[in-house]
């Protein structure tokens, strides 16, 4: 019976950490100025994906931006314009955490 109960509480624990770790495969990034720069970090085979916003004015895919940097050994998909946000996927191939930046742009209101 205490293997049993043992089992349970190690396989909670296990499904409360893998639930943490998959809650961080998306950043959600938000920019309330013309330009953000966000410096990412992806551990070793890991996928994340990134969603830019800018808080604060009217998101269209035509007054707002994102560029994803894949640097050597991470690769970064096409950025796609979702319900008001922008949205890319980078994959870090290497076997170690790299960085990356996302730069999120925003259309001045006043303009």
């Amino acid at each position: 019976m205490k293997d049993l109960v043992r089992t349970f509480l190690l396989g909670g624990a296990l499904s409360v950490l893998a639930g943490g770790a998959i809650a961080k495969q998306v950043e959600n990034l938000h920019c309330d100025t013309t330009k953000c720069a966000f410096d990412e970090e992806l551990g070793p085979s890991q996928t994340k994906t990134f969603n830019g916003y800018c808080d604060g004015y009217t998101n269209t895919k035509y007054n707002s931006n994102m560029v994803c940097h894949a640097v050597k050994g991470m690769t970064c998909s096409e950025l796609i314009f979702l319900d008001k946000h922008w949205q890319c996927m980078c994959t870090n191939w290497e076997t170690k955490e790299q960085h990356t930046t996302i730069d999120v742009y925003c259309q001045d209101p006043n303009e």
